[in-house]
């Protein structure tokens, strides 16, 4: 009862407070801080001592709600309305804390894979860009002539509609009777992980080009395909430093379409499932190379330090992504029917500059109105809705190569 105790006396003396000008917001935004920072856990709190001390008469109802469950009797409720506002901002605080925890999974890579990006457009929606053109700064300006006109090259992409996800919590009477605190954030907790889930999942077959949704001024192409001018589809298997380089070279390769000059993007990344990882591992830190030719007579080896590879690359992997990819097999020219060839998968470039998630509200809690029906017909006290609306997309396929891992270099 400590805890509720203490949000008690904190409200009370916000209330008192004559510069705080809410009361019950500051103590949630208090509440807030001491829950993010690690200090104060949702699992200390007690449902039924938060019920008690911050519901007027909630010492008294609760009571009563016990012994009418022991012994079968009926409960008279007062006929005026009860106040719940403390009782519910403060519970359904606690409940989203314990939904954001578990929603940022321990595994996730989705963060990593597109870059959030903001919009008010729910529908399916141009976002336009601009290009600026090198070859028209190429002529000098002789002194004393004018600066010409000088224009941008248009670079339109269209990202798919937003989708809505999410559900509702309630907290019944029942739980605040039995003070099953842990019932009810384990509740919360399987809402913000299947949430989570999803949208991992969500994104990761946007990213293997399962669900291919580029459109660049008016033409759809696949995400993965030697077609439209470029190329970022491969077959190297993941063996050591040369078949990066050959993956490099494809990358480089590749032009902006509107002013067919480089990408000005650099390879950062390379993503694979758990059991390539290892082998990507020891690539990218590998401090020796064993080189020669072994078609001589007798063979010629030798061993010679330092990495090749002459950029940083950071890897990422989670079994999500292996999964994905032998459930979507038939899709986007895929062929990881298998965990075998799922695994022989790997990708190399830019992710969060090639995917972006357009996020329309991130990750957001509501709590149902004071004294609504539920209250009366379902003995629900208080309900905490959780959504969230957004939808992944691809900006530029040209930044991120897919292998399928099935031919040697």
């Amino acid at each position: 009862m400590y805890r509720a105790r203490e949000l008690r006396k904190m409200l009370d003396s916000a209330k008192r407070d004559t510069r705080v000008d809410d009361a019950l917001e500051y103590v949630a935004g208090e509440l807030t801080n001491v829950l993010e920072s690690g200090d104060v856990k949702p699992s200390e709190f007690s449902l039924r001592d938060l019920f008690v001390e911050l519901m007027p008469g909630g010492q008294e109802r609760a009571n009563n709600w016990e012994r009418a469950a022991k012994r079968g009797q009926q409960v008279t409720e007062g006929a005026l309305a009860v106040d719940t506002a403390d009782f519910s901002r403060i519970t359904g605080q606690i409940v989203f804390s314990a939904v954001q925890d578990s929603y940022k999974l321990a595994t996730g890579i989705s963060d990593q894979l597109a870059t959030t990006f903001p919009s008010q457009f729910q529908d399916s929606e141009l976002v336009p860009g601009i290009a600026a053109t090198a070859d028209q700064y190429e002529d000098e300006i002789p002194a004393g002539h004018p600066y010409p006109l000088v224009g941008m090259a248009a670079r339109d992409i269209r990202l798919p509609r937003a989708e809505k996800r999410g559900g509702i919590i309630p907290i019944t009477r029942e739980a605040i009777i039995a003070d099953r605190t842990g019932l009810l954030l384990q509740e919360a907790a399987t809402v913000g992980k299947g949430m989570g889930v999803n949208k991992e999942k969500r994104i990761i077959r946007t990213f293997i080009g399962a669900v291919p949704s580029y459109e660049f001024k008016g033409t759809a192409r696949a995400t993965y395909a030697n077609a439209g001018g470029f190329n970022n589809l491969a077959t190297e298997i993941l063996t050591d430093f040369t078949d990066i380089r050959i993956l490099s070279e494809l990358f480089y390769a590749m032009s902006d379409p509107s002013i067919n000059e480089p990408l000005d993007v650099a390879p950062t990344t390379i993503v694979c499932g758990n059991n390539l990882a290892w082998q990507a591992r020891s690539i990218i830190r590998n401090v020796k190379v064993r080189e020669g030719d072994i078609t001589a007579a007798p063979a010629i080896q030798g061993e010679n330090e330092g990495n090749r590879i002459p950029f940083d690359l950071t890897i990422i992997h989670n079994e999500y992504l292996i999964r994905e990819l032998i459930l979507n097999t038939t899709l986007g020219g895929l062929t990881s029917g298998n965990r075998g060839l799922a695994n022989a998968h790997w990708f190399f470039g830019n992710p969060m500059a090639a995917f972006v998630y357009k996020e329309i509200w991130a990750l957001t809690t509501e709590e149902a109105p004071m004294n609504n029906e539920e209250q009366f017909t379902s003995d629900v006290w208080h309900r905490v809705k959780v959504s969230e609306k957004g939808v992944p997309g691809i900006r530029e396929p040209r930044a991120i190569i897919r292998s399928g891992g099935t031919v040697a270099s």
